[in-house]
């Protein structure tokens, strides 16, 4: 991980949290790339201490409620020491396998504003992986998998969801402090990380 503390400068807020949690799950150094001139460029350029090279794009989604970066991503999701309360009083869902998953983040990656950030990392060129990073809040998923996403998970589906050619990981997190962030590449499938 990066100790440049200007690293992630020119960045809005939620994608400076995306890039350090995905910094967290993977061990690759984050930096800026989408700043200044380059319009069009993917937000986050990451680096593994293996040399190798990740683009990575960060958006958010809120199904009909308004998008928010600062909120759906929890701007201070890092630092924030108190835990969020779960979104309703019931226990989250007994789905252990969340056999819904890989359909509803398929649904998810065709929403046009996420099929459009897809799309351009899929597109990135001279990186060895492209990954797309989806801040989710309420209204974003479906009730009940959104409420498991907020809690620590059982077992994950075998089921890959249905990503557009040359996008290689897919990263989901929701607004809740103490949450997962879930990861899937084609390599490894489903990971939840403790971040």
């Amino acid at each position: 991980m990066g100790t440049d503390p200007r690293r992630l400068d020119g960045l809005r807020a939620d994608e400076q949290v995306a890039a350090r949690l995905v910094e967290r799950a993977t061990g690759a150094t984050a930096r800026a790339h989408d700043i200044g001139h380059r319009q069009g460029a993917y937000d986050v350029h990451l680096t593994y201490p293996s040399g190798r090279t990740a683009a990575l794009e960060v958006t958010t989604h809120a199904g009909t409620a308004a998008r928010n970066g600062l909120v759906l991503l929890g701007r201070d999701r890092l630092s924030r020491t108190g835990a969020r309360p779960r979104p309703s009083n019931a226990p989250p869902s007994a789905d252990p396998v969340l056999s819904v998953l890989p359909a509803a983040v398929s649904d998810l990656l065709a929403e046009p504003h996420v099929a459009r950030r897809a799309a351009k990392v899929a597109g990135a060129g001279r990186v060895d992986e492209r990954h797309l990073f989806v801040g989710v809040a309420e209204g974003g998923l479906p009730q009940p998998l959104y409420e498991r996403l907020s809690a620590p998970l059982g077992g994950l589906p075998a089921d890959p969801p249905v990503v557009p050619e040359g996008l290689t990981h897919l990263w989901l997190s929701t607004e809740w402090r103490g949450s997962p962030l879930l990861g899937w590449d084609h390599v490894r499938g489903w990971v939840a990380h403790q971040v």
